[in-house]
């Protein structure tokens, strides 16, 4: 009887258990080794600037722009962008060759080169094709076959943003390739003159057909590559078929309009974007297209702007419609 008093009273005055003893499980940790702790910090919200919309945009547009002339990736992804503006620009390289011997001749009144303002075009066309298959499925066919396309919807970012921020990337680096070849050519041009001014003054008219033909020729071939190079995120796919939407239509073009006339040439010459800028470029320096399709068809010079810009719209919502419907 004492002895069961003696301990109950020991239970009673014994200290109760802390909360790590209560919660150690019976095969606890052994030898003294510290157990993990765990800390309520709560949640913070973020209270720094938050850029939006417009900033996404923008660095998207700034991004795929370095990217379509592979600045911020490898070396081997520079070589082609690079080596087609180099191509680009050669022409302009020999005519300002030409221009300053012609000069020195004393014959640079009497010679004409080639390669002007107004031809430019026909030397680059091929080359900004290219630039277009090889650039193109880079800057779309990438973040699909990445799956990167969730993560840049999932922020302020839409989807038209995206379409619309890479067209932007593409038409600008386009612009660039085409436009430097006829900026050096203006400057060969006055500066390899005896009377600098004077040959400024009678160069100057040229400046808004360069510009004219600079903003339909980059719309028209960048709206088509990226449009094409959307809907697939293989790069040979998109690069093949970018370049068989430049090539089949001329041919296509060419055989209609030599076995049939009237109202078939003029369909065959609406099929053909680069029959169409060709005729552009030539009705904006003031010229005539020696162009077989386009003289074939009943189609005026005013036309031909138009209807390019109606293949621009097409392209524009061909694209937007791509990434509202494409899977994220």
């Amino acid at each position: 009887m004492t002895a069961s008093r003696s301990s109950d009273a020991a239970q009673a005055a014994a200290p109760p258990p802390t909360a790590s003893t209560a919660a150690a499980p019976p095969g606890g940790p052994r030898g003294g080794s510290p157990a993990g702790s765990i800390y309520d910090l709560g949640y913070r919200r973020y209270e720094g600037v938050r850029l939006g919309r417009r900033h996404a945009i923008r660095a998207l547009y700034i991004y795929s722009l370095r990217g379509a002339f592979g600045i911020g990736r490898s070396g081997r992804a520079k070589i082609a962008p690079f080596g087609l503006a180099f191509l680009a620009l050669l022409p302009a390289l020999i005519a300002v060759g030409i221009a300053a011997l012609t000069t020195q001749a004393g014959v640079g009144s009497r010679v004409e080169s080639p390669i002007r303002y107004a031809t430019y075009l026909a030397f680059s066309q091929t080359v900004l094709v290219l630039f277009c298959a090889a650039q193109a499925p880079e800057l779309v066919g990438r973040d699909q076959r990445y799956t990167v396309l969730p993560l840049y919807f999932s922020r302020a970012l839409r989807r038209s943003d995206y379409a619309l921020a890479k067209l932007a990337a593409l038409w600008t680096a386009l612009a660039l390739v085409f436009l430097a070849p006829e900026a050096l050519i203006f400057a060969g041009r006055v500066l390899a003159s005896n009377d600098v001014a004077t040959a400024l003054v009678d160069n100057l008219p040229a400046i808004p057909p360069i510009l004219a033909v600079t903003v339909v020729t980059a719309l028209v071939l960048g709206g088509i590559s990226l449009s094409v190079a959307s809907f697939t995120p293989r790069r040979a796919y998109a690069t093949a078929a970018i370049v068989a939407a430049f090539v089949i239509p001329p041919i296509v073009a060419a055989i209609i309009a030599e076995l049939s006339g009237g109202a078939f040439a003029t369909v065959a010459a609406l099929l053909d974007p680069t029959d169409l800028l060709d005729g552009a470029n030539a009705w904006l320096f003031g010229g005539s297209a020696g162009n077989e399709v386009l003289t074939a068809s009943s189609l005026p010079a005013q036309a031909y702007v138009p209807v390019l810009a109606a293949y621009v719209l097409v392209t524009i919502a061909a694209t937007l419609r791509r990434y509202q419907r494409i899977s994220a």
